[in-house]
């Protein structure tokens, strides 16, 4: 074939190649939520506080780009004579579960702290008992009973939807339900402390809780999640370890009423604390001093401090056994746990101490001293 043919042959190949029909505009990806599974409900005090995970995958498992809406199911059935919570089959919540609350926009981000979205809810006031008339004739009426009965307890069930960016509504979520009760009250005096080992958190007892919850939050939060430690009914206090230095933590306490589901007091103190690290590390000890031809060598004990940055050494120079002032030997924290003094005078009796510093800078008062003479 002549090259004239040839590149005749490659233009039609590609002519035929390029004029594809194009199909019709195909419509946006969908982007359905994956139905949530760790709805929980908690009575705090005369609210109920929802909370659940961000969706962040579809039902198939790929990522999710947020979300634009949540939407809160509610209903409610008479609660059974022995006070236990029943579970609810999911199909009732299908078939009888109302709206009553949809969350968008900020009050969206408003809700949504970190991984989780919380959600309170106001708990509806007790219908008030209607007190009895009096009777409209002047003659003796025969006695009435004066009070009414109890309007029956209600067993409060909820689920959510999610919905995607472009409107993708989610399958419905598990059924959580909470029976309310009267709440405890809340411990009427907490208190924080900071310590070299942690947060030490205390508080009053209340009468009847079963227990207390611990809660905490860094100061940037503005919900507290799931308690930090839970306390027997018989615990006043309780040492919160994992703190670290540098943050800023809010601390709560609440009075417990029941486990499973939660009824607990309403949250009406939080203390903030500081953490800084303003605690020196042990004085080190067991200090020896070893006189030597030129020298005075000095050991002790290793300090054991996590965030030990070395030792300093002070030494007094003795004359007719009234002792002078302590001059640091060391410019910086050295950190080997010994220390030879070779700018010593023969026949000259010295004083020694040491002290620990901590990586913040933060120094120990001095161990025991020690005595030697040069010999």
């Amino acid at each position: 074939m002549s090259c004239k043919r040839a590149a005749l042959a490659v233009v039609t190949v590609l002519g035929v190649v390029g004029c594809g029909k194009q199909g019709d505009p195909q419509p946006p990806l969908r982007a359905v939520p994956a139905p949530t599974k760790d709805l929980a409900v908690v009575q705090q005090g005369p609210r109920l506080l929802l909370s659940f995970t961000y969706p962040s995958v579809t039902p198939a498992g790929t990522a999710l780009e947020g979300i634009s809406a949540v939407e809160v199911l509610e209903t409610t059935r008479q609660a059974p004579s022995d006070g236990k919570l029943a579970p609810l089959d999911p199909r009732q919540m299908t078939a009888a579960g109302k709206v009553v609350l949809k969350l968008s926009g900020a009050d969206l981000t408003s809700a949504t702290e970190g991984t989780r979205i919380n959600i309170l809810l106001p708990l509806p006031e007790a219908p008030a008992v209607a007190a009895p008339q009096a009777p409209a004739a002047p003659a003796p009426q025969p006695p009435q009973a004066t009070n009414a009965a109890a309007p029956p307890l209600q067993a409060r069930y909820y689920a959510v939807r999610t919905f995607g960016k472009n409107g993708d509504r989610s399958e419905l979520s598990n059924v959580a339900g909470v029976l309310p009760k009267t709440p405890p009250a809340a411990p009427e005096k907490v208190t924080v402390t900071a310590r070299a080992d942690g947060v030490f958190v205390e508080w009053s007892g209340v009468e009847g809780a079963l227990g207390y919850n611990v809660y905490r939050r860094d100061s940037t939060e503005r919900a507290h999640g799931k308690p930090l430690h839970t306390a027997g009914a018989a615990e006043r206090s309780w040492l919160d370890a994992t703190a670290r230095f540098g943050q800023s933590y809010i601390y709560t306490v609440t009075a417990v009423a029941q486990q499973e589901p939660v009824v607990e007091s309403a949250v009406t103190s939080e203390h903030e604390v500081i953490y800084q690290d303003r605690f020196p590390p042990p004085p080190p000890a067991e200090l020896v001093a070893l006189a030597e031809p030129g020298r005075v060598r000095l050991v002790w004990r290793a300090s054991e401090a996590a965030d030990l940055a070395g030792y300093v050494v002070y030494r007094r120079a003795d004359a007719g056994g009234n002792g002078g002032t302590f001059e640091r030997l060391t410019a910086q924290p050295i950190e080997a746990a010994e220390y030879v003094d070779t700018a010593v005078s023969a026949g000259q009796a010295y004083t020694y101490r040491v002290t620990a510093v901590d990586q913040a800078g933060n120094e120990s008062a001095p161990g025991g001293e020690v005595r030697a003479t040069a010999p």
